[in-house]
């Protein structure tokens, strides 16, 4: 007799075909139970026997665990972490780098979602979708007020007229800004070379943006720049106090932008310094003129332990040098990318690379009409430090500026990773490339 066995639910055995790891077929099996002996058959007729009573199964009470406590959400990403900051319903990105990013659409999303107040100090003006926004804000009523470098707004009369300048004469967009009623103030620096240097603005007061990018189309096009977004109205308002500063030293377009004959003073410090890093604490920003800002980045390289980065358009700091050799000294990893332009000019480069500091030259993104115009650093991977604070005594001394710090991982990785590609095409110095025999313009 042929006796078939009840077969279990199948389970799936993944066998190799020919032993290599890919090649497989599922095969089906079967677990199998022991044979039952087969019942006696009744006899047609034969009365059924009795089946014995059930016994009546009791209920048993198994008590109920406790259930397990809900696990506590992870904490919410900060802004840089996430990758972008939120502002009146548009989305902006927290680092942004023109090498990847188109930086001016993000300028013009920020400046269309303003609705209150809109306060900008630039250097330079010629993105023309940029002016457009910046008007149409104005005419929407926000209230916009802009601070530019004298050097860039000579000549602009108000309603757009022309005065008599030794400049090239101002662009085209910051003409446009001036025409349409908006209030402006020109601004110079001290000594022969001082500049309004920054790239600020501030939007509703609850919105930072700043950086090394100028407002124009060449640091669009041509060249390595970054911005940052914060949506952070305490950071604001510390910008907001440095505007105020800078607007009431400024004079008003056609006047004399002469700097007082008492010197500017100190800008406004940070009253809540709270960047930490290797034990030390560093303002969320800094600002030039004589704010400390030089001395603040010396301190910040004395405190690297392993590793520092930096992405540098003018470096003529001897101070920020010395740090540098001092840090590679005591066995940090540096690295150092300058723009070739820059660089050629300056002692301290030559000084850099006299002594071994690894130190490629970079000459932007668009040949010889591009430049690296970056100024941040990445130490140990956690601190960050970027803003327009070219590396030099004019920065220190002269310039109007801004430097922004922070421990946030978002930005260091966001920071660290584009200082690899600028790294990546840049070149080492050939023979005689640097010379170090210049005077730093900025």
């Amino acid at each position: 007799m042929l006796l078939l066995l009840p077969a279990t639910r199948a389970r799936a055995l993944s066998v190799d075909f020919d032993g290599s790891a890919g090649t497989s077929f599922t095969l089906p099996t079967f677990s199998v139970s022991a044979a039952r002996t087969p019942r006696t058959p009744r006899k047609p007729g034969a009365p059924r026997a009795p089946r014995k009573p059930r016994t009546p199964r009791v209920p048993r009470r198994v008590p109920r665990r406790p259930s397990a406590p809900a696990p506590a959400p992870a904490p919410a990403p900060s802004p840089a972490e996430a990758g972008s900051v939120s502002f009146n319903g548009v989305t902006l990105p927290a680092d942004a780098f023109s090498r990847t990013d188109r930086i001016p659409d993000s300028l013009v999303s920020a400046i269309d979602a303003t609705r209150s107040t809109l306060r900008l100090a630039l250097y330079e003006l010629t993105l023309p979708g940029v002016a457009d926004a910046i008007v149409r804000a104005k005419q929407r009523g926000v209230d916009v007020a802009l601070i530019y470098d004298q050097g860039h707004g000579a000549g602009a009369g108000p309603a757009g007229g022309s005065l008599p300048s030794s400049q090239s004469g101002p662009s085209a967009q910051f003409s446009q800004v001036v025409a349409a009623g908006i209030p402006v103030r020109l601004l110079k620096g001290g000594g022969s070379w001082g500049i309004m240097h920054n790239k600020i603005a501030i939007f509703d007061g609850e919105l930072v943006e700043t950086g090394s990018f100028n407002w124009t189309t060449a640091a669009d096009q041509n060249n390595f720049e970054n911005a940052v977004f914060r949506d952070d109205a305490s950071l604001a308002s510390l910008y907001q106090s440095y505007w105020d500063w800078m607007w009431a030293l400024a004079t008003p377009v056609g006047g004399s932008a002469a700097p007082p004959a008492g010197g500017f003073g100190t800008p406004p410090s940070d009253p809540s310094p709270s960047v930490d890093f290797n034990g030390g604490v560093w303002p969320r920003a800094i600002f030039s003129p004589d704010g400390g800002t030089e001395a603040r980045l010396v301190d910040a390289i004395a405190h690297c332990r392993s590793s520092l980065d930096i992405a540098i358009f003018s470096l003529y700091s001897q101070p920020v040098a010395d740090a540098v050799l001092a840090a590679r000294g005591r066995g940090v990893a540096v690295r150092v990318v300058a723009d070739v332009s820059q660089a050629r000019r300056s002692p301290q480069v030559a000084a850099l690379v006299s002594q071994g500091v690894a130190l490629r030259l970079s000459a932007g993104r668009g040949g010889a009409y591009g430049v690296l115009h970056h100024k941040f650093a990445v130490l140990d991977g956690k601190l960050t430090a970027t803003g327009s604070f070219n590396f030099s005594q004019n920065a220190e001394k002269f310039n109007f500026e801004n430097q922004l710090y922070s421990a946030d991982p978002g930005d260091a990785a966001a920071f660290e990773g584009e200082f690899e590609a600028v790294w990546a095409q840049a070149h080492v110095p050939g023979p005689g490339e640097v010379q170090g025999a210049g005077v730093a313009l900025r």
